[in-house]
């Protein structure tokens, strides 16, 4: 066995910089109905903590809308019967409603308050749609049906390729601080204010080597060898608007500060103009059900069944509203193609599998940009509000309770950026060097703030 100079458990600290003869309070920024105070207070180098406010639906400057009901599907008779095809079928006929029939905040798809409606999943493709259980009940549920494998998922929405346009670079020899929304480039021909950018910091060799995730260590109980980070899987795609645009000094203004510093000893990072890989759809959620996984009673670890309760993938501007989810694997996921989701009033209750294997257990999961979950419950959590790897941020836990969890709170792993919790009540929470863990998860996050 190699003894390792990355203790597993080593723990990322935060410290103040010695204080400058004059500061001054500077804002700093609210999660939504968050609590958090706190004065921006530069680094040598001037990085500064964020600013979280903008995320969630619509940045979380509007109230969820009230949509009306276009359909209602009634519970089978039969109490047995898969009601799959009958639920995806009025999704999709709402969603080819024109806007001009339903307004534009869209249309409902509605689920009688009495009895129980069985699916395997469902999908939503088309913008402005709700589903809408009219009322979270024992009596009011919608139940998954043991599924054979763990790919079977609850709403996971989908998308196709797209292209995009000519790109800049930052300006050479220019240090742009995390906290900070002005990004020096070379040329800002082409752009506009109002214009959606993607800011791109390619990974290095050098960067990977100096921070030592070229160095992880093999797992100590077996000597099995962990997977070192290359530079080809450690580019961070950060998604931004123009806000302003400064043609003397050949700088972008951006919305939303970064969450990571862009270091000219490293590649510059490119900006090129956003246009989604996968078409994406918008103004979409799920709200007032009671979702069930159907897993096997007698066997506490069972995995033959619902994995996530509900999966968001490929949609900006979506919400989750008082959804009670129940015996899944997991619970509910923003991928990694989610954008300004709201998870709110949500609990994710009695998860059945194996309690303690990785993977399982990850209730309330924030891992795409400017995601807010807030006021949720958890219990019997391994991780009970988590990001997955590589998450380009920020995202938001504010107000929530994971109860009785086996396991930790934080950037899960492999260097999740710009993640806020905030009054947030659970076993532990942490962010630290996780080193072989996992495959090798390493640093689990950058600019966390608890």
């Amino acid at each position: 066995m190699v003894a390792s100079q990355y203790p597993a458990y080593q723990t990322q600290h935060f410290s103040a910089p010695p204080p400058y003869e004059e500061t001054s309070p500077a804002h700093g920024g609210r999660a939504d109905t968050g609590n958090l105070e706190a004065l921006k207070v530069p680094d040598a180098y001037g990085n500064t903590m964020p600013d979280f406010s903008r995320v969630g639906y619509r940045e979380g400057h509007v109230k969820i809308p009230m949509i009306p009901v276009q359909m209602v599907v009634e519970p089978s008779l039969d109490p047995f019967s898969d009601d799959t095809a009958r639920i995806q079928a009025a999704i999709d006929e709402v969603g080819r409603l024109p806007l001009e029939c339903v307004g534009n905040d869209g249309a409902r798809e509605g689920q009688d308050d009495g009895g129980t409606i069985i699916v395997a999943t469902g999908n939503i493709q088309r913008d402005f749609i709700l589903v809408n259980g009219m009322l979270q009940s024992e009596m009011g549920n919608v139940e998954m049906q043991r599924a054979k494998a763990r790919t079977r998922e609850m709403m996971p929405t989908n998308g196709y390729k797209g292209s995009r346009k000519p790109d800049t670079y930052t300006q050479s020899g220019v240090y742009v601080a995390a906290g900070s929304n002005q990004i020096p480039v070379l040329d800002t021909k082409g752009y506009n204010v109002g214009d959606r950018i993607v800011i791109e910091r390619p990974g290095s060799d050098e960067w990977i080597s100096d921070i030592g995730m070229d160095k992880l260590p093999p797992r100590p109980e077996n000597g099995n060898p962990s997977t070192q980070w290359t530079a080809k899987s450690f580019t961070f795609r950060f998604e931004r608007k123009i806000v302003a645009i400064d043609q003397a000094t050949r700088t972008f203004t951006i919305d939303i500060p970064m969450v990571m510093c862009l270091d000219p000893k490293y590649p510059p990072a490119r900006i090129y103009d956003l246009i989604h890989k996968f078409p994406t759809i918008s103004d979409v959620g799920v709200e007032n059900l009671r979702l069930v996984s159907e897993s096997d009673p007698n066997n506490p670890e069972d995995e033959s069944h619902g994995w996530y309760g509900i999966v968001v993938d490929n949609t900006i501007n979506g919400w989750i509203a008082d959804v009670t989810t129940m015996h899944f694997v997991s619970g509910i996921f923003a991928s990694a193609w989610s954008r300004y989701i709201t998870i709110q009033d949500c609990s994710v209750l009695y998860p059945v599998s194996k309690p303690t294997e990785g993977g399982r257990r990850y209730q309330f999961n924030l891992s795409g940009q400017m995601g807010l979950v807030k006021r949720c419950f958890t219990n019997k959590a391994r991780h009970d509000f988590i990001t997955l790897g590589r998450v380009c941020g920020p995202n938001v836990f504010v107000d929530s309770i994971g109860e009785d969890g086996n396991n930790d709170t934080g950037p899960h792993e492999r260097w999740a950026m710009g993640v806020l919790y905030d009054n947030i009540t659970c076993n532990t929470i942490n962010v630290r060097q996780r080193s072989w863990m996992g495959s090798g998860q390493g640093w689990a996050g950058k600019t966390p703030i608890f």
